[in-house]
């Protein structure tokens, strides 16, 4: 049995586990060479020769996947891998970096490109023309009014200026661009207003600045630009049936994410092949094909059931969890990395609930706390009840008739699509899309009597 100092170290242990099982991606090297496990390469191989295969008349990408899938850390270690080449000026950032998630419009995401390339090639420190910089961070301060003398007085500078805080000027000048069109939407908005009339200025001085670095450089410039998949929907399919033009205009290789719901309106996605050669899909992993999944001895697939489970075992130590619960895991995550994630965490959650429960009542009689049973049936039954907060009658029919019949009746009702970007549903492929329920949302509906679980599988 525990005594305290073991306790203490349980605890410290679980506390560890949990900070590892964080719902971010891996988009650092550091953070890849810890957890990463090699995941959809084919997909990465994919995206890189479209990436070198480009024309300039044939170079923007769309990549698109439900969230919570891997999309961002696949996107950081292509960007790894282009790095490594030396042949490429790649620069990642989410839009939430930079913009609220309500106000994001094609105007502002093309400006947050500038604002991303500039402070990228001063962290890099790219060697542009004094003259070229000086007009390019003033356009900036006009944009945003920001103050610049300090700017100015740097790049006149020999040497490094510092602030006060220890950072560059001019990074520091970057970063306060970027705070402002964050949270000032006064400013936020009269940026959009006057770019929407002229996107033609705006698309020249990303264009300016392209050809500054990759003259500056000798290499190639490509921008990715995550995080858009998370957007309402509403918001990306303005952008993108609307505003689509303007996000191709620039001279150099972008990529941008879209929520795969966007993509099951027959006339937005029309839209978008109609301008883009490919786009590329990050598929949910599948355990079960559509002609097993629904047996009750069905068999998970071997392969993909192990890339999850070394997945696990890279944030979550074995001696953590009793050892028969990682399949069950595995499978209610439907196939998302995100609830793979979001499930373990929890239950870290609750085995430190149960470690200080046992330390304040000095209990050192107890067995050694694990993830067991009780606590991942506690932290399932948590997730239905998230799950539910949002659905109706009229969604549950929804959701029963998608799981017979494993299609909806209408793939541009709008509820369907929210259920899907929601992950409340999970889109498959075989030869053929079909969709199932998120497993716990199954689980859900057997419990609500919707569906009849002796007979679900």
């Amino acid at each position: 049995m525990p005594d305290r100092e073991a306790l203490q170290q349980r605890l410290e242990d679980f506390r560890t586990a949990g900070q590892n099982l964080q719902l971010v991606p891996l988009v650092t090297q550091e953070a890849f060479n810890d957890f990463g496990v090699e995941y959809q390469t084919k997909l990465i191989d994919e995206l890189e020769q479209s990436v070198e295969d480009c024309t300039k008349q044939d170079n923007k990408l769309i990549f698109t996947g439900h969230r919570g899938c891997g999309k961002s850390t696949l996107l950081a270690e292509l960007g790894f891998r282009l790095t490594e080449t030396n042949r490429y000026f790649v620069v990642m950032f989410s839009i939430s970096d930079t913009i609220e998630q309500s106000a994001v419009d094609h105007v502002n995401i093309l400006f947050s490109m500038a604002v991303q390339l500039l402070e990228e090639a001063e962290k890099r420190q790219v060697k542009l023309k004094p003259g070229l910089k000086k007009d390019l961070y003033r356009w900036l301060a006009k944009h945003t009014k920001t103050e610049v003398n300090a700017v100015e007085s740097a790049i006149e500078a020999t040497g490094e200026v510092s602030s006060k805080v220890g950072l560059p000027v001019i990074l520091e000048f970057l970063l306060k661009v970027k705070s402002i069109l964050k949270v000032n939407s006064v400013i936020r908005d009269e940026i959009s207003t006057e770019f929407a009339r002229k996107i033609s200025d705006l698309i020249a001085r990303l264009n300016e600045i392209q050809t500054y670095i990759e003259n500056a450089t000798g290499q190639t410039v490509l921008v990715m630009i995550d995080d858009l998949d998370k957007l309402d929907l509403s918001i990306t399919e303005t952008i993108f049936s609307k505003n689509i033009q303007p996000l191709l205009e620039p001279a150099f290789r972008i990529l941008y994410t879209i929520p795969i719901a966007t993509l099951r309106e027959v006339s937005l996605k029309r839209n978008i092949e109609a301008v883009v050669k490919k786009i590329h899909k990050m598929p949910v992993a599948k355990f079960f094909s559509k002609a097993t999944v629904r047996q009750v001895d069905r068999v998970p697939d071997t392969a993909m059931m192990a890339i999850f489970s070394k997945i696990l075992e890279r944030r979550l130590p074995k001696h953590l969890i009793d050892p028969t619960l990682k399949p069950q895991i595995i499978l209610k995550s439907g196939g998302v990395l995100r609830e793979l994630i979001r499930i373990a965490d929890s239950c870290c959650d609750r085995a430190m609930q149960d470690i200080r429960r046992q330390l304040r009542q000095a209990q050192f009689d107890q067995p050694t706390v694990v993830i067991s049973q009780t606590i991942l049936e506690v932290v399932l039954t948590d997730l239905q009840i998230g799950y539910s907060e949002s659905l109706g009658q009229n969604d549950f029919d929804l959701l029963k008739g998608i799981y017979q019949d494993f299609k909806p009746k209408d793939t541009e009702n709008q509820r369907f699509l929210d259920l899907l970007h929601g992950l409340y549903l999970l889109e498959y492929s075989n030869a053929l899309h079909w969709y199932d329920l998120n497993p716990i949302v199954k689980d859900l509906l057997e419990q609500e009597g919707v569906l009849d679980g002796a007979t679900t599988g």
